[in-house]
């Protein structure tokens, strides 16, 4: 498999403040280290290392800084980055007379902000974008690198935003992992040593930094056995049993020899920035392992050039301003808005927008929401200014109206017993294009089927995988419509947890309302493990939601969403979208009497004592609960012949004990 495909995006959750705060769970990074496809990268790095020599020739890595904000402090300054930029250098360089001058090595690396954008207009390397997005969330990752994104294997892009949830300062990708997801995200006020970064060194960007090189925290894998071939897979670094906060000088395992204390120097560990000031060489030898072997083109002579970082570059005194824009939703229904994102370059102090067919038809916002009450596909100009320079750009067909016509009627009811996957209708989104959604019949659920997401072996940590429904008429439902589906999942270990979230669009999917949302023990249906969880029929929980609020909507979308973060397996089966009462699915089914074989080709048997003796009928109701037909048996006969019916998911009803009660049978 291509090196590229291989997902192995890690959360990198920091904590190197001058206070020495505790984190809020261990780094997410270390669950990838047993990762077969982490492997596959682990032995290029090794393999690297092993082949090449122990000296270096100097890697020069063009930089590019994505500044989401709203205006407020982490709108921080380009000093504030610049400052950021020479830590990098002191750090990596083991420059003399900087904090980063300790007992490790110049790892012979560097860093410059870019001089050229990606088209080779001039740049000071830093992009600002106001949005929303600065309160991030790590499922909204790839909405960052939407908006924002230069091409990853020329630049390394970096990502500050306002806040990150759980007390993260920062995160980032490891070799290996999808292009549009490469990169750091990092808090702005621990990214430099100025401005809202003023009681920080800087040393959250150099450890995320050593991560994207291919370096895993000194305490991975624990103490280990082979101070080489596990835990950080670093010879020259002593093992460490677990992440070491502040500067105490510590010895946390003895299988060294000779026994060393704990490097609470090195920069991959969680010690305060204060006592954090160096990389060892073997760590160098993996960074540039991952260099010549991994990310080969972004320190390339050729590449420097195209960046501006080559040595003969020579920067303007005044870099003009450069026109772009996007947005997240050009795709709408009509009468419905599309919000615009400015992305201009080097710093226009006016906008002047043309919407061909919207309303307003111009706009001096920057980043305008304009509304199409027009079915077609509509040009966008934008022309900006910092009052010297002006610069334009036209976007032909940029935004598209579709008429979204009215959804499926209610009730609407999936439980995968077709056998068909995904079921007609149903969408499933896998945007890393690895671990997804997939047909289960492992879990112990009446009859065979459910839906499962394998947490467990995911290493894409933050990516979202979803399984869409049709378009839904909830206006057909006559009464207030209610959303029903059951769920069973399991931690790996009680730190990690995943996120399972119900969203709903009445726009075509431009925008989206959580409706739903379970993590931790809300989440949690069965017991911790680290083996596959595979739940019993006692182990699942049920949802009810209320969607009185969307009743009169004929056209809605509704997407139930996995996040991924090295927990378990989450199941999720018997989706009911309807009234409240329960469906013919839900009810009756741990009944007295079982078909078998089931599927069949229509020739089944039922089986149950009561049930041969005496005369009796059975009910034969369609996927939906619409009785379909109505067949006698006589007494002693248990054997039931179908031939007239489709393929397909049905129910046996069966009046026994003075109750009635159903089983699932499948006719292929």
């Amino acid at each position: 498999m291509n090196i590229n495909n291989l997902i192995l995006l890690a959360l990198i959750l920091i904590s190197l403040n001058i206070s020495s705060q505790h984190i809020a769970e261990p780094c997410a990074f270390d669950r990838l280290v047993n990762n077969p496809k982490l492997n596959k990268v682990e032995k290029i790095i090794q393999q690297g290392v092993f082949d090449q020599k122990s000296n270096h020739d100097l890697r020069l890595i063009p930089v590019v800084v994505h500044v989401f904000h709203l205006g407020g402090v982490e709108n921080i300054s380009d000093a504030q980055i610049e400052s950021e930029i020479t830590v990098l250098n002191e750090d990596f360089g083991r420059m003399i007379g900087t904090n980063g001058y300790g007992n490790g090595v110049d790892t012979d690396i560097r860093f410059c902000l870019a001089k050229k954008d990606p088209n080779g207009n001039c740049t000071n390397g830093i992009v600002r974008i106001k949005s929303s997005l600065t309160n991030h969330k790590t499922y909204e990752r790839p909405l960052l690198k939407q908006i924002s994104f230069w091409d990853n294997e020329k630049y390394l892009n970096i990502y500050i935003v306002k806040s990150i949830p759980g007390g993260t300062l920062g995160y980032s990708s490891f070799p290996g992992g999808p292009a549009d997801e490469d990169g750091l995200v990092v808090r702005h006020n621990y990214f430099g040593t100025i401005g809202s970064a003023a009681s920080s060194l800087g040393r959250t960007g150099t450890h995320e930094v050593g991560h994207w090189l291919g370096i895993y925290h000194t305490f991975n894998n624990s103490c280990g056995n082979d101070l080489c071939l596990d835990g950080d897979y670093v010879c020259d670094t002593p093992p460490v049993s677990t992440a070491n906060f502040g500067c105490s000088i510590s010895n946390s395992c003895n299988n060294d020899s000779p026994d060393l204390p704990d490097q609470i120097e090195n920069y991959m560990d969680y010690t305060s920035e204060t006592c954090s000031n160096m990389f060892s060489s073997g760590q160098a030898d993996r960074m540039h392992s991952t260099l010549n072997n991994l990310r080969p083109v972004i320190w390339s002579q050729s590449n420097l050039v195209a960046t501006g970082c080559d040595s003969l570059y020579t920067t303007p005194i005044v870099c003009g301003v450069t026109a772009n824009f996007t947005s997240l939703n050009p795709e709408i229904c009509i009468n419905n808005s599309v919000n615009f994102v400015d992305i201009s370059l080097n710093y226009p102090t006016s906008w002047q927008w043309y919407f061909n067919g919207g309303t307003p038809s111009t706009s001096t916002s920057q980043n305008p929401q304009v509304s199409y009450s027009t079915l077609g596909s509509f040009d966008v100009k934008l022309v900006i200014t910092d009052g010297v320079n002006t610069d334009s750009i036209s976007l032909s067909n940029f935004v598209t109206v579709t008429q979204p016509g009215t959804g499926q009627s209610l009730p609407f009811q999936e439980n995968f017993e077709s056998g068909i996957f995904p079921p007609n209708g149903i969408t499933i989104n896998n945007p890393d294009g690895e671990i997804s959604w997939e047909l289960d019949s492992n879990a112990f659920v009446s009859p065979i089927h459910s839906i499962s997401l394998d947490n467990l072996n995911s290493t894409n940590y933050g990516t979202i995988d979803e399984v869409l429904l049709p378009p839904l008429d909830l206006s057909s439902n006559g009464s207030t419509p209610y959303m029903k589906f059951k769920w069973a999942y399991a931690k790996s270990v009680s730190l990690y947890t995943d996120e399972m979230i119900v969203q709903l669009s009445v726009d075509c999917g431009a925008t989206w309302s959580q409706i739903f949302y379970r993590s931790n023990s809300g989440l949690v249906t069965g017991p911790t493990q680290t083996t596959p969880f595979i739940p019993d029929s006692s182990q699942w929980k049920s949802a009810l939601i209320n969607l009185s609020s969307y009743q009169n909507e004929s056209n809605v979308s509704i997407k139930i969403m996995n996040v991924t973060d090295g927990g378990n397996f989450l199941y999720i089966d018997d989706i009911n979208i309807g009234d409240k009462a329960l469906s013919i699915s839900q009810k009756g089914l741990e009944s007295e009497f079982s078909i078998f074989p089931n599927p069949s080709n229509g020739n089944f048997t039922i089986l149950s004592d009561t049930y041969k003796s005496f005369n009796q009928e059975y009910h034969i109701y369609n996927s939906i609960g619409k009785l379909i037909q109505i067949v006698k048996i006589e007494k002693g006969n248990s054997q039931v012949l179908v031939t007239s019916l489709p393929k397909g998911m049905y129910f046996i009803g069966v009046n026994l004990n003075n109750k009635q009660q159903f089983q699932k049978v499948i006719i292929k």
